[in-house]
């Protein structure tokens, strides 16, 4: 069983990461989605992105560009501060990312343009590795979607190609480009293509409870949570506390948690963690799950 934080534009903050700590941590934390070419241009707010708090060595960047010199270039700047992974962003299907060519636009260009960006991006986490004294490989991984439509023979193409540039995890989040979460994530593609591939896949979508995770799990036993964990920070103790051999163990009792007191635990954490600039909207996102 292995249970990753996703990445999640505006919510997976040190914050956040720091409030789910105070509970359990995943075996991963996914950053929110970095965009590779505001932090080369040194905005304003780029350093609060860069924190890699509270457990570093648990962490993976997400870094999301059109561009394969941005994602690049922005490599090793990340990876100073710590870190297991850098994941390119194929998933986000926001409009202004795809028409911008970031995001799930990755999966709609030729294959070589993708696969030279994805090489582009193994050549600077090579290079980070010669020159920096790391205690181990750092791992390129992709988040992805279904794609346009239901056509599982082109996912498989598009992840062994993702595969022979030296992507060496894939998580899939089931839906097609324009599918609302208000439909039930496929995962029985997430099934196929971990038996279709030679690297790891994990699955992501609509794991909000202790039995949706239990469900999955039968499927797969490696797990993204995105707004399940927002809605319960404690979801990944809970699972813990409650699951082991794929089975939920009643007699564990039900999970208890006073809601006021890790309401305002995130406030106090979002005002340490976060500038005072984004504090009204990151609570206002994260009490929109709550």
């Amino acid at each position: 069983m292995k249970l990753i934080l996703a990445p999640l534009a505006a919510l997976s903050h040190s914050g956040l990461r720091s409030l789910i700590h105070r509970f359990s941590d995943p075996d991963e934390y996914y950053s929110e989605m970095i965009h590779a070419p505001s932090l080369l241009a040194r905005g304003l707010f780029e350093e609060w992105y860069l924190r890699t708090n509270p457990v570093p060595e648990k962490l993976v960047w997400q870094l999301t560009s059109p561009k394969a010199e941005a994602l690049s270039a922005a490599v090793p700047i990340v990876l100073r501060h710590g870190g297991i992974g850098i994941d390119v962003n194929m998933g986000c299907c926001a409009p202004p990312i795809v028409r911008s060519g970031a995001g799930f636009a990755w999966m709609l260009k030729p294959f070589e343009t993708t696969a030279a960006m994805l090489r582009a991006v193994r050549k600077a986490i090579e290079q980070y590795e010669l020159t920096a004294d790391c205690a181990g490989s750092i791992r390129l991984s992709v988040k992805l979607r279904l794609g346009v439509t239901e056509d599982y023979p082109f996912l498989l193409r598009f992840c062994k190609m993702l595969e022979a540039e030296g992507v060496s995890l894939i998580t899939l989040h089931p839906r097609l480009q324009r599918q609302s979460y208000g439909r039930p994530a496929k995962h029985e593609y997430t099934a196929q293509l971990a038996q279709d591939l030679h690297i790891p896949v994990y699955g992501n979508g609509d794991i909000d409870s202790v039995d949706a995770f239990v469900a999955a799990a039968a499927r797969y036993p490696c797990w993204m949570i995105g707004r399940g964990a927002v809605q319960k920070p404690w979801l990944f103790q809970e699972i813990r506390s409650r699951v082991s051999d794929g089975c939920v163990h009643e007699n564990a009792g039900m999970y208890s948690v006073n809601l006021e007191e890790t309401a305002m635990l995130f406030l106090q954490l979002l005002r340490t963690e976060q500038p005072a600039a984004f504090h009204t909207t990151r609570a206002q996102r994260f009490f929109q799950f709550f």
